[in-house]
């Protein structure tokens, strides 16, 4: 019986092993070499800074462009479009009313 045990135990490792070797190979190697220099990688980086085209946040959404501080509009503008909003209903919203809705 212990024989019968061992050699049981003993085909069952062996047969793990063969299962393992298999995966050796994954993943794939790739390919990473470069065909740009660091110089113009960070000419890129700069670019796309000074474009805002560089993303933040886990879901890829592009930056958000913040208001300037010479902005175009003055408080009182400002004020006078969000009363102009609230007046239209615009700025009364709930969980699944994302983008306000008029109501």
């Amino acid at each position: 019986m212990k024989t019968l045990v061992s050699a049981l135990i003993l085909s069952a490792s062996f047969i793990g092993a063969a299962a393992q070797a298999g995966e050796l190979d994954y993943p794939p190697e790739l390919n990473t070499a470069s065909t740009v220099t660091r110089a113009q990688v960070q000419q890129e980086l700069a670019a796309a800074r000074a474009n805002g085209e560089l993303v933040s946040g886990e879901e890829g959404y592009a930056a958000t462009a913040f208001a300037s501080v010479g902005a175009d509009k003055t408080r009182a503008q400002v004020k006078q479009e969000l009363a102009a909003a609230r007046a239209q209903g615009l700025t009364e919203s709930g969980e699944l009313d994302y983008p306000p809705v008029q109501g």
